[in-house]
Formats: C-alpha cells, sequence, structure tokens
C-alpha cells in the first residue's frame, strides 16, 4: 500500500512540475516581442529519494526516488556579452551624436558649392580685382557694394545658425540629463524590489530584465562600471576621460546627481558670479550657487566680465554636508553627452574661426579703403566689426556704401576718387596676403604684419601665416576630417553591435520553434504522468476492491 501512494505522490509531483514548465514555456511565448526579455527555463530536479542508508535499513538493489521537482527558473543571460554591448552602445552614443552635429554644420556652410562662403569670398575679391581695371565704371562699384554685402550675409547667416544649433545641442544635453536621473531612479527602485525578492527565496527574473533594459538604454548616454552587491543589489560608477570613476547609485541611493547648468551671470549688485542649474535634472528644482572667479572659467568662456558660451553643461552635482552643495564639470568618456558636450565645444572653434576672420576681413579692407582714417568716415565695412566681441555677428557693409557705391575708394586718393585703380587693386591683393590671422587684433597690427605700405599702396607679403581664403578653406577642411571621423566610426560600432546583439539574442532571445518543441515534451510528460496516476488509481481499485470480494 505504501509503496502505491509513494508512487501516486511521485506522479502528482511530476504533474506539478510538467505544469510549471509549461507556464515558464507560456511565458517565454508571451513575451516573445517584449523589449529586453530573456528566455526563462524552468530547472528540473529530483527530489530526496525514499529512505537512507543505514544499520537497520533493508537491503535492495537502489534507492527508490520519489519524483521530481523545479529547484529554480533561471534566464538565459551572459554578463560578458551585456558588458560589451554597453560598452559599444557608450562608443556609438558619443558617435551618432557627434555625427548628427557635425552633418548639420556641412550643411550650413555648403562647402563646396556655388552658394558657400568659400565662393562667396571669392567672388568679393573677384569684384575689386575687376573694379581695378575699371575705377570708372559704376557697375564693377555697384558688383563690389552688391559682392560685399553678399558675404556679410552669409557670415551673419552661418553665424547665427551656429548659435542656434549651440543652443539646440544644449536643449538636447538637458533633456538627456532629465532622461538619466530618471533611469537612474528607475534602476534604484528596482534595485530595492529585485532585493526584496531574493530575500524571500525566489528568482526576480522579469525584474532583473527590467533593469538590464535601463542599462542598457543608460549606456547610450554615458560609460559606466556596475559592482554587484549582495542580494542582487548594484553600484553605479560613471567613467570619466580622466580615468576617474565617480559612483553615481549606491544600494537604496542616488549618491551623485547629473545636473544641467541652466546659466552663468554676474550679479551686478554682488560682483559675485552665479551659477543656476537644475538641481539633479528635476526641471521644478532650481538651484542657485555663488562660484569664484577661478571657477567660473571651468564652466564658461568669459570676456569682459560676460559669458560668451558655456564650456561644459553637464555637472556633477552632491553634497560633502547637509549645507554646502558641490559641483564639478561632468566630463563622461563616452555616449552621448559626450558626443553633444565635444561637438558644442567644435561648434565654438568654428564660431572663432567665423569671428577671427571677420574680424580679420573688417581690418584689412578698412585699413585700405581708409587709408587708416580713424573717422569711420571713410571706412568699407562698419567698424565695430573691428572691435566687437562677435565680429561675425554683427559686420556689415557700410548703408552709405550700399546707398551709394560711388564713395567707394578705388585710387589712391580717398574720397570716392577713381583713379586708375591701384587702391581697389591692393584690396584685391589681400586674397593672397598671408597674415598672422590669430595675432591681428587691429589695424595697427595688420599693417605691421602684413609690411602694409599705404604711402606705395604695397603689401610687402609675410612667408608666415595664411590667407584669409586658406584659412577658412581649413577651418571646412578639418570639419570634413572629423564628420568623416563620425561617419566611419558609426558604421563600424553599428557593425560590431549588430553582431554583439546577434550573439545576445541567440542566447537570451525567445525561439518559437524551440518553445513549441518543449510545450509538447512538457505536455506529453504531464500526460505520462496523468495516465500514471490512471493507472495506480486501477491497481488501488484491485487491491481494494479485491479484498472485499
Amino acid at each position: 500500500m505504501s509503496g502505491l501512494f509513494n508512487t501516486f505522490n511521485i506522479a502528482k509531483r511530476g504533474m506539478q512540475a510538467q505544469q510549471t514548465a509549461l507556464q515558464v514555456t507560456s511565458h517565454n511565448i508571451a513575451n516573445a516581442n517584449t523589449e529586453g526579455y530573456s528566455v526563462q527555463r524552468a530547472q528540473f530536479e529530483t527530489t530526496k529519494p525514499f529512505g537512507m542508508p543505514s544499520l537497520t535499513s533493508a537491503s535492495g538493489p537502489g534507492q527508490l526516488g520519489t519524483g521530481v521537482e523545479i529547484s529554480t527558473i533561471t534566464r538565459a543571460r551572459d554578463e560578458f556579452i551585456d558588458y560589451q554591448i554597453r560598452r559599444e552602445k557608450s562608443s556609438l552614443g558619443k558617435f551618432t551624436s557627434r555625427e548628427e552635429f557635425l552633418s548639420e554644420i556641412e550643411t550650413i556652410f555648403m562647402e563646396p558649392s556655388d552658394t558657400g562662403l568659400s565662393n562667396t569670398l571669392s567672388q568679393f575679391w573677384d569684384a575689386w580685382n575687376q573694379l581695378s581695371t575699371t575705377p570708372e565704371s559704376s557697375t564693377a562699384r555697384t558688383i563690389v557694394a552688391q559682392n560685399a554685402e553678399a558675404l556679410t550675409n552669409a557670415i551673419n547667416h552661418n553665424y547665427e545658425q551656429l548659435q542656434k544649433m549651440q543652443i539646440n545641442a544644449g536643449d538636447i544635453i538637458k533633456e538627456q540629463i532629465f532622461d538619466i536621473n530618471s533611469i537612474l531612479k528607475q534602476i534604484n527602485e528596482l534595485n530595492v524590489q529585485i532585493k526584496s525578492v531574493i530575500i524571500s527565496g525566489q528568482t526576480p527574473n522579469d525584474l532583473l530584465d527590467r533593469r538590464d533594459l535601463l542599462l542598457d538604454k543608460l549606456s547610450e548616454r554615458f560609460s559606466f562600471d556596475i559592482e554587484k552587491t549582495d542580494f542582487g543589489g548594484i553600484k553605479i560608477y560613471a567613467r570619466l576621460n580622466d580615468g576617474n570613476k565617480k559612483e553615481l547609485l549606491s544600494d537604496g541611493t542616488i549618491n551623485t546627481g547629473i545636473s544641467y547648468i541652466n546659466s552663468i551671470y554676474k550679479d551686478k549688485d554682488s560682483g559675485e558670479w552665479k551659477l543656476e542649474l537644475y538641481n539633479g535634472g528635476e526641471i521644478n528644482d532650481r538651484t542657485t550657487l555663488v562660484v569664484s572667479d577661478d571657477e567660473v572659467t571651468k564652466y564658461a568662456n568669459i570676456e569682459n566680465d560676460k559669458v560668451t558660451s558655456l564650456k561644459v553643461h553637464t555637472v556633477f552635482y552632491y553634497s560633502s554636508d547637509a549645507n554646502k552643495p558641490l559641483i564639478e564639470p561632468a566630463d563622461f568618456e563616452n555616449g552621448s553627452l559626450n558626443g553633444y558636450e565635444s561637438v558644442s565645444q567644435e561648434i565654438s572653434r568654428f564660431k572663432d574661426q567665423l569671428n577671427n576672420l571677420a574680424r580679420v576681413l573688417a581690418i584689412s579692407v578698412n585699413t585700405i579703403h581708409s587709408n587708416n582714417d580713424p573717422s569711420g568716415n571713410n571706412d568699407f565695412f562698419l567698424s565695430s566689426a573691428e572691435t566687437d566681441k562677435e565680429p561675425a555677428k554683427t559686420i556689415r557693409v557700410r548703408a552709405e556704401i550700399l546707398d551709394d557705391p560711388s564713395l567707394i575708394n578705388a585710387g589712391k586718393e580717398i574720397g570716392g576718387n577713381t583713379g586708375n585703380g591701384e587702391r581697389a587693386l591692393l584690396i584685391g591683393q589681400i586674397r593672397n596676403t598671408r597674415l598672422d590671422i590669430l595675432d591681428i587684433k587691429d589695424r595697427d597690427d595688420f599693417i605691421e604684419k602684413s609690411g602694409l605700405d599705404l604711402n606705395e599702396l604695397e603689401i610687402n607679403n609675410s612667408q608666415t601665416g595664411t590667407t584669409i581664403d586658406s584659412y577658412f578653406k581649413d577651418s571646412i577642411a578639418n570639419l570634413g576630417i572629423l564628420n568623416q571621423e563620425a561617419k566611419k566610426m558609426v558604421t563600424n560600432q553599428n557593425t560590431l553591435l549588430t553582431q554583439l546583439e546577434t550573439r545576445r539574442d541567440s542566447l537570451s532571445g525567445v525561439s518559437l520553434d524551440e518553445e513549441m518543441t518543449n510545450m509538447i515534451q512538457f505536455q506529453r510528460a504531464y500526460e505520462a504522468n496523468a495516465k500514471m496516476i490512471s493507472v495506480l488509481d486501477q491497481l488501488l481499485d484491485v487491491v481494494v476492491n479485491g479484498l472485499i470480494r
């Protein structure tokens, strides 16, 4: 009797185990298209056998088994592949963001093209050379004025577009910081849930999948390392460009917030530099900090007590004690945040180069056109472009010249005198004049460094420096190199990521064919165990009812 009942329990356990396995299979099939889901497997394990050997136990052919049980439900996951994928996602995030903005910069400059700044600059010089051959021609003068206006409009437009793009990059960084802090909070909450489940003796497979998916998304923003803690918890350390790491998240605590600098300004009343940021990326939680004159230069480019541009938008925000919040620049090793921050600096460099071009253009043309007259009445461009912080934004042809091109000084005498066109010729020769563009801050610098002789209207061309045209073309060539590098890296990273994700999918993805096979296998095993119960029922009936008869 005890043998039959023991066998009855074995069959019952078998049915329960197969039913659990079918539930796991059903869960896999239901989540076949769920992002981040890892296929799960029910692990079968024999139960403790009936009776243990002892001196008093009866001998027999072997231990009698007591059946099967599901010991655990595991998920198929390779942590090393996860690490590789996250590392490559960080690199892809960086170069994708760079390629996106560098391509936009190329679109702004439209080089090489008939409407690009390089061609417009060339037409400007050509117009002066043409005027030098026909200084008496009103048409030639009008063409000079029109081409000059087209040139300044192109410089103004390109500069304004770069400014808008830089603002856009800052807005994207802000949105990503909000997203990052949201992800960190979700991971922190999952840490708490995962711990509670593991402490209770269960395996939180679905919660682990959700956390891994969030970690994958976070890796697109910046690169980080993970440290495991007790009961399934994790710590997150951001990797920085200087080789150091910053602990962002510990067990149940976000130790360091990632914040966004909204503005930096000098308070008119106190004279102190103030930095306004979104505390921990919270849009409704702004904090204003006082920073020193030395410290503010870490975060912004300053000129005449005004911020010309931000060096960084992203900062770590934390507190060494309850009353003193501290910040430091967040210079991540990789990720889209690194890409957008770096491309923002690239935009600043292109803006600086446009400013240098506009300043030297205004100084050189005005010096020759006015014969270095300081009154400004004989300037070709507005003299403000020679001294402004952003000459590429303000450079203009004087309205008087646009209204009356006869005021253009083509001859040796100023005041609209036609002469023989030698002054127009000299202005046209600026095209081929080598200049130390970065060192020319005013007219005296230009006269000295170019070897300009206003009495003879000659330029003793230096063998050092570069021409204005070459300076701009070098800038565009550098842009092309940067963009091609970014495009190449995006292609390479996508290829590598595809291979890694294919490997992970082959391990962790749900194969419907495999699940259908497992379903049939577990179904048949369930049916066999049910049949065993039916047979045992018949045997028990024989024993019980047979004794009665």
